[in-house]
């Protein structure tokens, strides 16, 4: 919304900064904080008057005697981070970019989803919440709608994706009517696989931080024709402000943090692990690095992955692989202490954000 004042430049020079992406990005990254900051306080304090607290039923009854003393710990805390990333964004976005308003319409569109999830859990409706055919529903229709509105705008490239380690220029994978489809699975998986990450203190946090400090790199030379020319990947005209929605993201994300590190004094809940994973993959796909994700979001991969391997060995091999999954619940059982899980997992988070960026030369 800012962004006008560029257009008074002509006027006043000093305001020409506010046609910068990166001082838009700080700005909003900054601002983030803050609202996450000073928000955050007064809902952990509202949700313990209302006893708005975790629900701890647990898959295994070791996890859960491992977590029964955070079943006082208020919950729904993404919505404080869904309303400080918002308002920053809109406030430092170009809100006439198409692109940029549908990350927005992703990242709320999720949240609600999410929202609804957490407060039928709260309630206890319905089975403990959405079930997971009708979550996945929601995830689909909401996806569905971005891809419309990406047809209605896209340009030749749209359905055109960036192959690692081969050049823009050289090859290009056209999926053509198919790329929508990968592109709903790609924000659904994302998604999800954030929301199974978040299950202790911090980690999905940290972790999305560094995936999206990544993905704000990424999107930031993917919109600029100068440096996308050098670095010989596509140019997406407007894609450059998604840069500013994933600097308001971390902004958001270590407000939240810094609550929810051990001992967590607040929980995210699907409200924003749904809305952060969302995003991300949103943003993979329209910066046309969709195919690193797996690299740059290396642990929610692990984590998705561990689940799923549990379920297909259990299904038709009547074994466990792991003693619990995700991942981060086999490794308390084995042994490891909760903050040497998260910050080892942090640190695997960040370097293969590194990884992911260190593609670009090798085009």
């Amino acid at each position: 919304m800012l962004r006008f004042l560029a257009d008074l430049s002509l006027s006043y020079g000093p305001l020409r900064v506010f046609d910068s992406i990166t001082f838009r990005a700080a700005l909003a990254m900054l601002i983030a904080f803050i609202i996450s900051l000073k928000l955050i306080p007064q809902f952990i304090s509202h949700m313990k008057s209302s006893n708005i607290t975790e629900n701890m039923i647990k898959d295994s009854k070791e996890i859960a005697a491992l977590h029964s003393a955070k079943a006082k710990t208020p919950t729904m805390g993404g919505l404080v981070m869904l309303i400080g990333v918002t308002v920053s964004a809109i406030l430092f976005l170009d809100i006439r970019n198409p692109l940029v308003m549908m990350g927005l319409m992703v990242f709320i569109g999720y949240g609600l989803l999410g929202l609804v999830d957490d407060y039928m859990k709260y309630k206890q409706l319905g089975n403990n919440g959405l079930t997971k055919r009708q979550k996945l529903l929601g995830q689909i229709v909401i996806a569905g709608v971005i891809c419309y509105g990406l047809s209605s705008y896209g340009g030749e490239n749209t359905t055109k994706i960036l192959l690692p380690f081969l050049k823009w220029n050289e090859f290009k994978l056209d999926l053509g009517i198919m790329y929508y489809p990968f592109f709903i699975l790609v924000i659904i998986g994302c998604s999800n696989a954030v929301n199974l990450t978040d299950g202790l203190d911090g980690l999905a946090g940290g972790c999305s931080i560094f995936a999206s400090a990544a993905y704000a790199v990424l999107a930031y030379i993917v919109g600029n024709s100068v440096m996308a020319g050098h670095f010989r990947i596509p140019y997406v005209a407007g894609s450059g402000e998604l840069c500013i929605l994933m600097a308001a993201l971390i902004g958001g994300l270590a407000g939240f943090v810094w609550f929810n590190a051990k001992p967590a004094e607040l929980f995210m809940g699907d409200t924003g692990s749904l809305a952060i994973g969302g995003v991300i993959g949103y943003t993979a796909m329209i910066s046309k690095h969709g195919i690193i994700l797996p690299i740059i979001g290396g642990v929610f991969v692990i984590e998705a992955g561990s689940v799923l391997l549990q379920i297909i060995s259990f299904r038709f091999f009547k074994k466990r692989i792991f003693k619990c999954a995700p991942y981060h619940h086999h490794l308390e059982l084995s042994g490891w202490n909760e903050n040497h899980i998260v910050v080892r997992l942090w640190m695997i988070g960040a370097i293969l954000a590194v990884i992911g960026l260190g593609s670009l030369k090798m085009h």
